[in-house]
């Protein structure tokens, strides 16, 4: 696939930012973060776009709290002026990232969901009586930042995007190295990008062993 190039200027358009700030306080407009924020939105926004342009970003604090959805998780949630530079990237990667999911990758995605991925999986217990059920503990925690960023280079060209996406990684570490926070916008779409070559090995390898099963 040929890689992209000058993704940045879009990402660091005026247009882009407030859309992504449009996104970003979606179902938080009560919130104390974004009616403060309000008070003078275009000059925020312009702070932001500011910010971009003048490499490296910086970026602040995460807020950590416990979650039970049902199992315990650690949500670590960027403050609202870095969510909106995560949308931002999203809103020009996201179409970049999708050409290397396959098509049942069902997490984080439009137009997919769990309960697109239950449905799917019940047609399919029907005609078979194999599965495989897989878990990878603690995934995010586990992410690998220099083989997060060595895919990322796989995909895209542009240097200022990439130096972007690289402080975005490394401003937060479980451990030195490794993990991507759960609250993340981006990290949703990291955790896709990481385990996308493991989701088509599996399915070249499911084609080829298939058909010896139910010889």
């Amino acid at each position: 696939m040929k890689r992209q190039n000058r993704l940045f200027e879009e990402i660091a358009a005026y247009g882009n930012i407030r859309l992504a700030f449009l996104k970003a306080i979606r179902g938080k407009r009560s919130t104390a973060e974004v009616l403060l924020f309000c008070r003078d939105v275009d000059a925020r926004l312009n702070e932001i776009r500011t910010r971009l342009l003048s490499e490296p970003v910086r970026w602040g604090e995460y807020r950590c709290f416990t979650i039970t959805d049902p199992k315990k998780r650690t949500i670590s949630a960027a403050p609202l002026e870095d969510r909106i530079i995560h949308h931002a990237i999203m809103n020009i990667l996201e179409p970049l990232f999708e050409r290397q999911m396959i098509y049942h990758n069902y997490a984080c995605r439009k137009g997919k969901g769990m309960h697109s991925a239950v449905a799917y999986a019940f047609s399919k217990c029907k005609g078979t009586v194999w599965f495989l059920k897989l878990d990878i503990r603690k995934y995010f925690d586990s992410v690998n930042h220099e083989v997060l960023k060595t895919t990322l280079r796989r995909i895209l060209k542009d240097k200022k995007t990439l130096r972007l996406l690289d402080g975005v990684i490394d401003s937060y570490g479980k451990t030195p190295g490794t993990g991507i926070p759960i609250g993340n916008l981006t990290s949703q779409f990291f955790g896709n990008l990481y385990l996308s070559p493991l989701d088509h090995f599996k399915n070249s390898k499911m084609r080829s062993i298939l058909p010896r099963l139910v010889q």
